[in-house]
């Protein structure tokens, strides 16, 4: 089975989630944004029931009729954003959630632009923006 290296902002995130807090995970493409979700959620893969991803288009039906995955204490909700009133959408599965229930949205760099102090999801989420990988190769001595 291969390692996949722990990221930077896996701790941090971890410690929102558990505060039962939303987390909205943002980034370019192919930086590891549902590689990390999936292992905050203890998720082996994409199959798991706590991922649903506006991508999938069996998935959409039942994000949009809140239909979250009972027992799932971390929900992921990938590319979300692509829905047009994702907002209103997120906020309501929030609000209705079941006890214990928190959700890691993630999508592109247009989760950002929702960080107005009027936003309907003011103060229910942390944002974070995950960054490439950079490898630097050992000097030579």
């Amino acid at each position: 089975m291969q390692r996949i290296a722990q990221r930077y902002l896996h701790d941090p995130i971890d410690s929102d989630l558990s505060d039962e807090k939303m987390v909205f995970l943002s980034g370019p493409r192919q930086v590891g944004k549902t590689t990390l979700a999936l292992q905050l959620a203890g998720a082996p893969d994409q199959r798991h029931p706590a991922y649903l991803s506006w991508d999938d288009v069996r998935a959409r039906p039942r994000i949009r009729r809140g239909e979250m995955p009972p027992g799932e204490a971390r929900v992921i909700l990938d590319e979300i954003h692509k829905y047009a009133r994702w907002r209103g959408l997120v906020k309501g599965l929030y609000d209705t959630r079941e006890p214990g229930q928190t959700f890691l949205v993630t999508g592109s760099a247009r989760l950002d632009v929702y960080r107005r102090g009027g936003d309907s999801l003011h103060g229910r989420y942390h944002p974070y923006r995950l960054h490439p990988l950079l490898y630097v190769p050992p000097r030579r001595i």
